[in-house]
């Protein structure tokens, strides 16, 4: 009877010790934060810049709004940018995560969305260390709500050389 009584303990009891050792194995975005992410290489930032007539952004609907205040949009070759960009809801719609783009403006215009998709959430995106190469960076966010709505801001991104 105690024998029967040990082994059901065991099986009831090994499933929430194998959930714990896979949840401690899983790591979350924010512990590999550490890690710079490369969000710009020196080859792409080789590319051509886009005609300055194309450079206007302009929201024609009450699309979310997208605050880029919080990135320091200058920086020195080789340390890490604080990449942080809030979205501002429209009407209390939310974001839809799936739906940001973060586009380098060079010619032609580079998706890089994929290198901080970690880091996006529906309140913004938020890279603690993005790596960026020497220059003028042009950077636009885009996000769309979940009625549709797109939102769209740009922001500059001055890296000097390493001294």
């Amino acid at each position: 009877m105690t024998t029967m009584i040990k082994a059901t303990s065991i099986r009831s009891i090994l499933p929430a010790i194998l959930a714990s050792a896979m949840a401690a194995s899983f790591v979350p975005a924010t512990a590999r934060a550490a890690e710079p992410v490369q969000l710009i290489t020196r080859e792409e930032a080789g590319l051509p810049a886009p005609d300055a007539a194309g450079s206007a952004t302009r929201n024609l609907t009450r699309g979310p709004g997208i605050d880029t205040h919080g990135t320091l949009g200058t920086g020195v070759s080789g340390k890490p940018l604080r990449l942080a960009v809030k979205f501002m809801p429209s009407n209390g719609v939310p974001i839809d995560p799936a739906s940001v783009r973060v586009i380098y403006r060079r010619q032609p215009a580079l998706d890089v969305t994929a290198r901080v998709k970690a880091f996006i959430t529906a309140q913004g995106i938020e890279a603690p260390a993005v790596l960026v190469p020497p220059g003028k960076h042009v950077i636009e966010i885009e996000a769309t709500d979940q009625e549709g709505r797109v939102g769209r801001s740009r922001m500059t991104l001055n890296v000097a050389p390493a001294q």
